[in-house]
C-alpha cells in the first residue's frame, strides 16, 4: 500500500524519499544510517560525507527547507527512531508530506502525528491472492504447499 501511494504521488514533489525498513537500517547502522539514506535519496547526493546527526538534521534543515518534500518512514517500531532520526517537519517546504508506516499506532500518537489512516485487513481471498503473488509469483498456489499457505494465513491474520 505504501509503495503504491508513493509511486503515485511522488511526481508531485521536488524531492522524495522512500525508507523501505527504518527499523532494520536503524538497527544495524542506528539513527545516522536512516538521515544518511533520507539526505541521499531527497537530495540526489551520494557522495555526500555525513559524520554525525546534528550534520545531517542541519542539510536536511537548509536544504529541503525551501523544497516540496515527500517522505516516506516504513516499518518504524520504536518511537525512539523517529525521536532520533531528529527531523522536524517544520524544516521541510511548505506542502511537504512526511509518511509514517508503523504497526503499532502508540508510536504514531506518542510522536504527534496529524493524522493516522488504519488499514483495513484483507479478506480471506484477497489475503490469499496476495500471499501467493509474492511467495509463488502466481495467483494460485503451488501444488503441495496448500496446507503451509493455510497455516501461513491463519498466523497473519
Amino acid at each position: 500500500l505504501a509503495t503504491a501511494l508513493y509511486a503515485r504521488i511522488s511526481n508531485q514533489f521536488d524531492a522524495c524519499c522512500f525508507i523501505d525498513d527504518v527499523s532494520k537500517i536503524y538497527g544495524d547502522h542506528g539513527p545516522i544510517g536512516v538521515q544518511k539514506q533520507l539526505v541521499r535519496q531527497t537530495l540526489n547526493e551520494d557522495n555526500l560525507q555525513i559524520c554525525n546527526l546534528p550534520m545531517a538534521s542541519n542539510l536536511i534543515r537548509t536544504r529541503l527547507s525551501r523544497i516540496k518534500s515527500l517522505v516516506v518512514l516504513d516499518n518504524v517500531d520504536e518511537v525512539e527512531q523517529l525521536d532520533k532520526l531528529d527531523m522536524k517537519r517544520e524544516w521541510l517546504g511548505k506542502g511537504s508530506r512526511i509518511i509514517i508506516i508503523s504497526r503499532n499506532g502508540h508510536i504514531l500518537t506518542e510522536h504527534g502525528v496529524d493524522e493516522v489512516y488504519r488499514v483495513r485487513l484483507l479478506d480471506r481471498k484477497c489475503a490469499l491472492q496476495l500471499f501467493c503473488q509474492k511467495a509463488f509469483k502466481s495467483d494460485d498456489i503451488m501444488s503441495g504447499y496448500i496446507y503451509l499457505t493455510e497455516e501461513v494465513l491463519a498466523y497473519a491474520n
